[in-house]
Formats: structure tokens, C-alpha cells, sequence
């Protein structure tokens, strides 16, 4: 896939980024990379505002690690951000220059209940890039709490071959012996969304499953699968969840580096009933955050193992049954770059 096609998968889609929780306080962030550029997502006191994560003057970085609460100024020169107005250091001086049209290089941001996406040029609007999981993933977000765990680090590897480990469960078995595979997920059934979908698995292991299904009074959930549930959002987004107690945001974002894709997984717990005490389930999320950060080391080990000239727009020769999202998402692939610049 040629770099305008994936720029332009990045510029015209919406994209997960964030959970309102996450962003909620005043100089509260979250940081990507994404194509070459850092994108940062930053409540100013007022609202909450996506842009490069460079101070218009001069470029410099203004936020750094995957997230925190930092005030907006550049310490190369002064500059400031807050309640939704940039703040020049010395303006005086720049009365020789438009200064009054200074501002941060902005997306469009647009919230589905408590879920942020963002997009640069978007073809569609959000509900209809979204349609038939839209409300689905509206009430989701209004049972989540707070952010448990943020995981990011670079997967040696492309980010289709990232995406496509994602979308298939033929490879737990054998790469998650003790941390997935310990629910024993059955076949279950997949459910299409235009380049969307959603994969619903019954929990296999009996033991495991009485024990989360024991746990439902604990929680005030507008929403829950009793198994395992994961929807993609095409083209880089999975949001992954067991019985809906916790929900794992995974974003595989393209880097202009050779087979590199720029991972994160944010761990979100949901909302507790009321006079549930955290302390109570407190080993229960702390052993989730545990899992699921080796299921991600599990997955980069065997995703840096497959090079990208393996990767065809073209189904696969052979597929197995448990395959057939990647034969969903290559299908999708071919699609978009039938639209595509091919420059």
C-alpha cells in the first residue's frame, strides 16, 4: 500500500482515539504518532481541542509521553494554549506579521457518547461511517468509568499484519496458551458493518465462565455480551472486552518507518454498582491489566515475524474459517485503494 493511500486512510476516516474519562480534567492529554506526525488530544479548561502536537510558531513539541496533565506552553518561546485561546509571548513584536491568524493545525473531533473520534478530512460523516454499531458503541462508552492501563510501544511489524492478527482467532491456541486461550473462546459469529465488524465468542471454559457471570451485580453496565466481545472499526481501531467488565481501546496507527506500526492498547474498567467498593474487584482489573499487556507482547512477538511483502490485497490461498475477517478486511483494502490517490 503506497504512503498516500495510507495517509489518506488516516486523513478521510474517523478514528477511536480516546475515552471521555481520559481527557475529563483541565490539562488532562493523550498523545499519538501517526504517519510521521504526533497528534494530541488536550482538554484547554474549557473544551477538549485535537491538533499536531507542535506549537504554531516554530514547531516545537508541546506534550510529551502518552498522556498526562501538563499546561499548554512551549518552552521554546512562551507560548501558550488555555480556554480555547492562543496566548503569543511578546505579541508586540509581531506587528509586522498576520499574528491574529496564528493558530493550532486542528482535526475534527466529534463525540459518540463518551467515545472521541477524530479525523483530518473526513469522506463520511460519523454516524455513517459507523452505521449499524453506532449506537452500539455510543452505549458502551456511557458504562465506562476510568482508564486502568495505557500500553504503548512500536510493533516491528506493518500495520495490516498487526490489524490482521487482531481480526482472527485461529492463532490463540497456539501464541496465547496461558493468557487468552485460558477462556477457551468458541467459534462463535461474526456480524458485517460495511468495512466494520463484530465478533461474538461464547466463553468455552466453564469455570471461567461462572466466575465472570458471578460478577454482574458488581457492575452498572448499560450493555454487556456474556462471552467475549471485539468490534473493528475499520481501518486501524479494535475495542475488545469479556463479559463488558473492562474494554481494551487498541489502536495499530501507521508509521513512516519500515514495517513499525505505532501501538497502544488503553485498558478502560466499566462503571461499578452502586456501593460496590473499588477495593473489591481491585485484584480482578489489576489481573486483567496483566493479561492483557502479555497477550500484546505475545502478539508483537509472532507479528514481527511475518514481513510485509507476505501481505496481498488479495485474499489469502488458503484461510481458514476462523480467518474470515481478514478476508473481510483485504476485501475492505482493495476497495479503498480503488478510491485512492496513487501517488
Amino acid at each position: 500500500m503506497n504512503p498516500g493511500a495510507v495517509q489518506a486512510l488516516w486523513d478521510e476516516h474517523w478514528h477511536l482515539i480516546c475515552h471521555r474519562s481520559e481527557v475529563s480534567a483541565p490539562r488532562s492529554f493523550v498523545r499519538f504518532d501517526v504517519c510521521g506526525r504526533e497528534i494530541a488530544v488536550f482538554h484547554d479548561g474549557a473544551s477538549v481541542n485535537v491538533f499536531d502536537n507542535r506549537c504554531p510558531h516554530r514547531g516545537a513539541r508541546i506534550f510529551d509521553g502518552d498522556s498526562g496533565e501538563q499546561r499548554f506552553v512551549c518552552r521554546y518561546h512562551g507560548w501558550s494554549y488555555a480556554k480555547g485561546k492562543l496566548f503569543v509571548a511578546a505579541k508586540d513584536t509581531f506587528a509586522h506579521c498576520p499574528i491574529e491568524e496564528a493558530d493550532l493545525n486542528r482535526y475534527e473531533a466529534e463525540w459518540l457518547g463518551d467515545f472521541l473520534f477524530v479525523a483530518r478530512r473526513p469522506r463520511q460523516t460519523l454516524r455513517e461511517q459507523f452505521a449499524g454499531i453506532d449506537e452500539l458503541l455510543a452505549t458502551i462508552s456511557t458504562g465506562i468509568d476510568a482508564r486502568l492501563d495505557f500500553n504503548a510501544f512500536p510493533y516491528e511489524c506493518d500495520w495490516r499484519i498487526a490489524v490482521e492478527n487482531a481480526l482472527e482467532p485461529y492463532h490463540v491456541a497456539g501464541i496465547h496458551p496461558t493468557t487468552l486461550n485460558s477462556l477457551q473462546l468458541q467459534p462463535g459469529h461474526n456480524d458485517y458493518f460495511g468495512r466494520n465488524s463484530v465478533w461474538y465468542s461464547p466463553v468455552g471454559n466453564a469455570r471461567a465462565d461462572k466466575m465472570l457471570k458471578s460478577f454482574r451485580k458488581r457492575f452498572d453496565l448499560p450493555f454487556q455480551f456474556e462471552g467475549y466481545m471485539s468490534i473493528y472499526m475499520f481501518p486501524f481501531t479494535m475495542l475488545s472486552a469479556t463479559y463488558g467488565y473492562s474494554y481494551s481501546l487498541q489502536n495499530f496507527l501507521p508509521s513512516r518507518e519500515y514495517e513499525r506500526t505505532h501501538f497502544s492498547s488503553r485498558l478502560l474498567k466499566s462503571r461499578l454498582a452502586d456501593g460496590v467498593k473499588p477495593e473489591v474487584l481491585a485484584p480482578f482489573f489489576e489481573s486483567s491489566a496483566v493479561l492483557n499487556r502479555a497477550t500484546f507482547d505475545e502478539d508483537h512477538d509472532i507479528c514481527k515475524r511475518v514481513p510485509v511483502d507476505s501481505w496481498s490485497e488479495q485474499p489469502p490461498r488458503f484461510w481458514s474459517s476462523s480467518e474470515e475477517k481478514v478476508v473481510h478486511f483485504r476485501q475492505s483494502c482493495r476497495e479503498f485503494l480503488a478510491e485512492a490517490p496513487a501517488g
